[in-house]
């Protein structure tokens, strides 16, 4: 939207605007895979952006408020663009990408949603126990020529630790949201591109001819 929109005040405030609400959707589809724990910190990064005056408090508060938040903050994208007076065909253009937006934003929720079978992870974990657990009766005289089989015991340590971690490990994986540097995407990626985005527009930097 910033390349399509004109230039003057009241489409650099919708530009901002559109650019906040953006960031504010990244967050919201955080604070969504992150659970009702991370309430408190999009409440905080809302009202942020409540301070640098690109959204209205009852916006902010109706996004916390909402059922689904990362499809407020799109509806609240679309609402926007169609604040702005930009050809229907570079509207189009911009619809289509929130509209992308709205599809992978369902494939989250259903990734999400979609939660493995507890009885695998139980029997994976009682299949491995007993496994372990008679693990030193097969080591017994593998290890035979250790002084008084004493190997086995080591043996077995390290050998528990390496499938229990293995375990860990697809456990984790069930539901990889709560690991992953979520909070590095949103910030270091999103919010900064956006307003790098903003702050090159602003600039006018791609106005310039080059001279020959």
């Amino acid at each position: 939207s910033t390349q399509y929109s004109p230039d003057d005040a009241r489409h650099t405030t919708l530009k901002r605007r559109m650019a906040a609400e953006t960031t504010a959707f990244a967050r919201a589809l955080r604070n969504f895979l992150r659970g009702p724990s991370d309430d408190d910190v999009l409440r905080g990064e809302l009202y942020e952006l409540v301070s640098a005056g690109l959204m209205s408090p009852a916006q902010a508060e109706a996004t916390m408020s909402a059922s689904n938040r990362p499809m407020f903050c799109l509806q609240a994208m679309s609402a926007t663009l169609r604040r702005a007076d930009i050809d229907s065909m570079n509207m189009g253009r911009i619809d289509t990408s929130i509209s992308v937006l709205v599809d992978l934003t369902g494939a989250n929720e259903r990734i999400f949603k979609s939660p493995i079978p507890l009885m695998y992870t139980r029997l994976l974990a009682r299949f491995l126990s007993v496994f372990l657990v008679l693990m030193p009766l097969g080591l017994w005289q593998a290890l035979g020529e250790s002084w008084n089989h004493w190997a086995t015991i080591p043996a077995t340590f390290v050998i528990s630790f390496f499938l229990f971690g293995i375990e860990e490990a697809g456990i984790q994986l069930e539901e990889p949201f709560s690991v992953l540097p979520i909070e590095a995407f949103c910030n270091g990626a999103i919010a900064a591109a956006a307003d790098e985005m903003l702050a090159a527009d602003g600039s006018k930097v791609f106005d310039e001819v080059p001279v020959v």
